[in-house]
């Protein structure tokens, strides 16, 4: 089945037809990202029982047409690995596709495999290699070739036999509700413009941890790489370009160390890819010396701490918990619980995906037991959930 090519309103309007009756549909998204701030959507492929279409996105505009298939909450959306797919889609139409399944979290459920690629579960469960000869390609530059389209109609081609055979081996496992539960909260914020908004957006007040090896830093230091990290976000997001391209963690780390006094101690930034502008270097200055001038208490708190020996024990106790019940559930542990849970668990944080649903039940009850002074209640809605007791 080779995939069609849909270029304009009318071929829309036409797919949109054999959709109709459709109530799960194959997704996936081309996208170029290389050397920008934001993914630039190339293009979208979607595949139902018999067809399989790749929509052009810069032909013309397919938001309405797309909401329609989208947004209709009787058809399921299958994607492998979502997240990107979902950024990609909100960045370009301002909506995300909802119901989700995802393939991935469907054999994280069934398998050790918690973040398996999608061609080699296509190969695990259907035998077939497919071709990554484009993995490359520009998406964004036009004309696409026959290969190009052939590829990228494979993504949804065989997603949508790979779901409908994982679907039969969750419902015969007795964990399809446990592959709805995880798949709902693809899709928590949809219907909150303001949560959706945040779930593609970065949180300013943290810039500083999306700086490698800041971590180490703390006090007036700290607060010099987080203003020369918002600073660096805000030219990233006005020119569409990577971070890294507009100034690179290590040089963040170093101005951070030996703080500029002048514009003239920043003269070499203007020669690296990016070419600051004047403006934008005596911006940096200015930042880095309201940092310098800041008072301890508006200085980013970097809080994470050492363990105790106590906390250690209890981390290793909870830990072989987990593991003896990823392993008589033949799934991975980090399914289950992720350390970084583990140890919040262990602060006294409750509201953790192992302490609701489905997880709960196979091991939340279980660690809740070994954490003195707390008990696992029902709520009034009849869920069991977790409440502190001392």
């Amino acid at each position: 089945m080779k995939p069609v090519l849909i270029e304009t309103p009318a071929g829309m309007a036409d797919l949109l037809a054999q959709l109709e009756n459709e109530t799960a549909l194959a997704v996936d998204t081309e996208f170029f990202r290389e050397t920008t701030y934001y993914p630039h959507l190339g293009l979208i492929q979607i595949a139902g029982e018999n067809i399989v279409a790749c929509i052009d996105p810069l032909a013309f505009d397919a938001g309405e047409a797309l909401r329609k298939i989208f947004c209709n909450r009787a058809i399921t959306k299958i994607f492998h690995s979502c997240s990107q797919d979902m950024e990609v889609l909100f960045h370009h139409y301002g909506f995300v596709p909802c119901p989700v399944h995802d393939t991935q979290i469907a054999e994280a459920l069934l398998s050790t495999h918690e973040q398996i690629g999608y061609a080699r579960l296509v190969e695990n469960e259907l035998g077939v290699q497919l071709a990554k000869t484009q993995t490359r390609t520009n998406w964004v530059k036009r004309p696409l070739s026959r290969k190009q389209l052939d590829y990228a109609g494979d993504d949804v081609r065989y997603l949508y036999r790979l779901y409908k055979q994982l679907l039969d081996k969750l419902k015969t496992a007795g964990r399809y509700h446990w592959f709805e539960e995880d798949c709902s909260r693809l899709c928590a914020a949809n219907d909150n413009a303001d949560q959706l908004a945040a779930q593609f957006s970065v949180e300013e007040s943290t810039l500083w941890k999306r700086v490698k090896g800041s971590n180490k830093y703390s006090g007036v230091k700290l607060a010099i790489i987080q203003a020369v990290a918002r600073w660096r976000e805000n030219i990233a997001i006005e020119t569409d370009t990577t971070r890294r391209r507009v100034l690179h963690d290590e040089a963040i780390l170093q101005l951070a160390m030996q703080p500029p006094q002048t514009p003239g101690a920043l003269d070499h930034l203007r020669n690296n890819r990016f070419a600051l502008t004047t403006q934008q270097i005596e911006q940096l200055l200015a930042c880095i010396q309201q940092a310098e001038q800041s008072t301890a208490s508006q200085w980013p708190l970097n809080t994470r701490q050492r363990p105790t020996a106590e906390q250690k024990a209890q981390l290793s106790t909870l830990q072989n918990i987990l593991t003896q019940r990823a392993s008589e559930l033949g799934i991975s542990a980090g399914v289950l619980c992720a350390r970084k849970n583990l140890e919040k668990l262990i602060a006294g944080q409750t509201d953790l995906p192992v302490m609701q649903g489905w997880r709960l039940d196979c091991v939340g009850k279980a660690l809740q037991e070994h954490l003195p002074g707390r008990a696992v209640t029902e709520s009034a809605t009849g869920e069991n959930r977790p409440n502190l007791t001392d």
